[in-house]
């Protein structure tokens, strides 16, 4: 007797349940949405889907007939293993990438279209166009802080084009011209000052440093600053802080790292590409902090600290946070999608409201952050001065 020939019904029997699971299993995630059941690994930057709304306004804006089919579509129980099978043939085969904003430049090195968009269409001329618009904004936040006794601080985050270019500018048409792209940052950082805005540029620290190690300041799967760039920024920013209050206020650290595999938002953009085989071979550095004091009792504990900035900021308040012993710096993300904090650190609130971002007002120190890439075209500046200028 042929020895499968007793498993063969078997098989056959759990393929068939299976196959008639699926429409079932799909039936409850469809009815049962906050409670799906899905088949393999989440996928990576998925967002909040719309709601289905039925109204004659939404079948006439086909709003109604896009949110129905994308609920189909993603109760289908198979729907994460599908898509990385689809993502991973078309990767492997004809290199193509399916994160719509992500972009493959030379080596590996990926990008989000956005910052190579910026660093491409940079001009003569725009620094003082984008200083003429932030200026005013900044000069009544910094107004607002240092009056009441406070600090203010303006810091001006990195951009991976801008310091990697090489990588990119040949694979897509960049029509600026290479005197236009990097004059930009000091340029702009020279207006700032020259109106006596309080601006610590870290763009053009971090620029510098190109070299300086066997590794790049951004990872190659990623397109914040690892975790030596982000030290790096936190060391400047305690510097400056402790420079405008004459004395030391926030502890300093020293720091070492080794390189390890990458994990975190040093692969945050190959996360983005859900295939089952990511292209991770590739090394980051992962720093170990020694503070110069014990944060216990240190008086900086109490400091009330405000961070209003874009997802640059996420790493280096975290940092603060955990090793210069601020627990009470406070990340509102975009001034109003979260507020951040916490040791350790983590989301404390998303989707935050007027009265949620009203105690902004009553910080000792605010920071704030805008990438070179979006400087002076962020719309957090102007509601956190619209908070602090409103009665």
């Amino acid at each position: 007797m042929n020895r499968f020939a007793l498993t063969r019904p078997i098989m056959r029997l759990i393929v068939g349940l299976a196959l008639a699971l699926l429409p079932l299993i799909s039936a409850w995630n469809l009815l049962v949405p906050t409670k799906q059941i899905q088949i393999g690994p989440t996928l990576g930057g998925v967002t909040n889907e719309a709601p289905v709304v039925f109204s004659w306004s939404a079948i006439r804006d086909g709003s109604f007939q896009k949110a129905v089919a994308h609920r189909l579509t993603d109760a289908f129980a198979l729907r994460r293993i599908l898509i990385r099978i689809n993502n991973e043939v078309r990767m492997e085969l004809f290199g193509e990438l399916t994160a719509p904003n992500v972009l493959r430049g030379a080596k590996g090195q990926l990008i989000e279209r956005l910052y190579l968009e910026d660093y491409c269409t940079r001009t003569e001329g725009m620094a003082a166009e984008l200083a003429a618009r932030n200026i005013p904004k900044l000069r009544d936040i910094q107004n607002y802080y240092v009056g009441r006794g406070g600090q203010f601080l303006y810091v001006l985050s990195p951009s991976k084009a801008a310091h990697l270019p090489e990588f990119f500018v040949d694979k897509v048409p960049c029509a600026s011209t290479p005197a236009a792209r990097t004059g930009l940052v000091g340029e702009y950082v020279a207006a700032l000052k020259q109106a006596g805005i309080n601006v610590l540029d870290t763009a053009t620290l971090i620029h510098s440093l190109k070299g300086k190690y066997d590794f790049d300041l951004f990872p190659q799967g990623g397109v914040h600053w690892n975790d030596v760039g982000g030290a790096l920024a936190v060391s400047a920013i305690v510097d400056e802080l402790n420079r405008q209050a004459g004395r030391e206020i926030v502890p300093s650290f020293t720091f070492t790292w080794k390189l390890s595999s990458a994990a975190g938002a040093d692969r945050e953009l190959i996360d983005l590409l859900n295939v089952f085989f990511p292209p991770l071979a590739y090394l980051t550095p992962k720093v170990k902090y020694t503070t110069s004091a014990s944060c216990a009792d240190h008086p900086a504990r109490q400091l009330e600290i405000a961070m209003v900035g874009s997802s640059f900021s996420h790493l280096p308040a975290a940092i603060l946070v955990e090793h210069n012993c601020l627990a009470k710096l406070n990340l509102y993300y975009y001034a109003r999608l979260g507020r951040f904090g916490g040791v350790p650190y983590h989301e404390l609130q998303r989707n935050l409201g007027e009265a949620e971002m009203r105690p902004m007002r009553d910080a000792k120190i605010m920071i704030l952050e805008e990438n070179e890439a979006f400087a002076a075209r962020n719309g957090y500046v102007d509601i956190l001065r619209d908070i602090v200028t409103k009665p």
